[in-house]
């Protein structure tokens, strides 16, 4: 999957949800309440070419999965935090739409933080023997990641709902590898960028309120 259909499914799963929450939206989420998800999914990567000794990093996502604790202090805006594998924590802000059918409160989201990933130096044009894909990853790197996306929140009780969300996490990452065989002075200096599509479901406890 490239950057682009990430791009173009995420931008279709929040026109969904806008436009539904826009013609049927009832009421709000609760105003000055907590929000605690526990969530799991999975990850589809895809990376920018790369700038550097023609070769490519290859990057180790892992599943994604972790916890998110959030603050409603209106009705609709909200701030997040989230902690997760890959090892990450970022902090978003998050608009809730308005709740219809009594049950489904469409959101969208954004923010900041930062994410470590396993890499490996690989090589699209064998100039370099180096795959390290056995012993597993060359280094880990982490940068500062952007996130954006969207979601959709369950209500099963006042307290309890289920929470299906898509997300970006986009990092841009700057490694050099050394002592690798075949290589200008045994020098690697790769430079690329990482799209990390999140698409993951939880459980969400709700305290406080009314």
């Amino acid at each position: 999957m490239t950057r682009h259909q990430h791009h173009r499914y995420l931008l279709a799963f929040t026109a969904v949800f806008w436009l539904t929450a826009s013609a049927f939206g009832q009421a709000a989420t609760t105003a000055k309440t907590i929000e605690l998800t526990l969530f799991g999914g999975i990850s589809a990567p895809a990376s920018n070419e790369g700038e550097g000794d023609h070769s490519e990093l290859r990057f180790q996502t892992g599943v994604p999965f972790g916890g998110r604790i959030a603050y409603n202090f209106t009705a609709h805006h909200a701030v997040e935090f989230t902690v997760a594998n890959p090892l990450s924590f970022y902090a978003n802000y998050l608009y809730n739409f308005r709740t219809f059918r009594g049950h489904w409160t469409p959101y969208v989201t954004a923010g900041a933080g930062g994410s470590r990933y396993g890499v490996e130096l690989g090589d699209s044009l064998d100039a370099f023997n180096v795959n390290s894909n056995v012993d597993g990853p060359d280094r880990h790197d982490t940068a500062f990641t952007g996130n954006f996306g969207g979601g959709v929140k369950y209500r099963l009780s006042k307290r309890l709902a289920l929470r299906f969300d898509a997300r970006d996490l986009v990092g841009s990452h700057k490694l050099s590898f050394g002592n690798v065989p075949g290589a200008p002075g045994g020098i690697v200096r790769e430079r690329q960028t990482l799209h990390d599509t999140q698409f993951t479901a939880g459980i969400v406890f709700r305290f406080g309120g009314r």
